[in-house]
């Protein structure tokens, strides 16, 4: 804090005597109401004079854009609504592949669909997966489409790992996220990991 000293006559000294905060106290908290009028009139004074002129050029600006909108929007409504037109699809650009799942051959339903390209859903045991590989010994990586043993963890081209088929005792296929065989319904060894998630 610093010190200020100043000369006051005799009445107000005899006033502050009366009081009975000290006098230091008192000329502070004068001191701050004088300050603080001081800014809120100049504040005050500042503020009408901005609040005509930006009141004025406000209005002004409303004015000439709503003068503008008035002009312009219609034919802006126009090409809009002309520009979403020439946009919009003919029935001819619309192309729907409908495949349904347990089709029969009689049925022409999934008459495009190459059903050799389709992958099976149909669940193999491990006698009959080991059969199919004789048929085919060499699978194909995911990743960069190298021939694979079926021997082989990775892909020796990009190191990629090969999708292994996990089998229950019972020798049925299982997935990964099945936590009991639905055949014999042993808990598999992902059911741990499905229970921890």
């Amino acid at each position: 804090m610093s010190k200020i000293t100043f000369r006051a006559d005799d009445a107000l000294v005899e006033r502050l005597d009366r009081l009975d905060t000290s006098k230091s106290e008192v000329m502070r908290e004068a001191l701050r109401q004088y300050l603080d009028e001081l800014e809120r009139d100049d504040g005050a004074d500042a503020a009408d004079d901005t609040a005509g002129l930006d009141g004025a050029l406000s209005a002004r600006v409303e004015e000439l854009v709503d003068e503008r909108l008035d002009e312009r929007l219609p034919s802006l409504v126009e090409e809009a609504a002309a520009a979403r037109e020439s946009e919009r699809p003919t029935p001819s650009d619309l192309n729907v592949n409908i495949n349904v799942d347990g089709s029969n051959g009689e049925s022409r339903v999934n008459a495009g669909v190459d059903t050799e390209s389709t992958p099976s859903t149909v669940r193999k045991t491990r006698d009959e997966l080991e059969s199919g590989d004789a048929d085919d010994p060499d699978m194909t990586c995911g990743q960069c489409g190298e021939s694979v043993g079926p021997d082989h963890v990775y892909c020796p081209n990009c190191g990629e790992k090969t999708s292994h088929r996990v089998f229950c005792e019972c020798g049925d296929e299982l997935r990964s996220d099945w936590a009991f065989c639905p055949d014999c319904g042993r808990r598999t060894p992902a059911a741990d990991v499905l229970e921890q998630a």
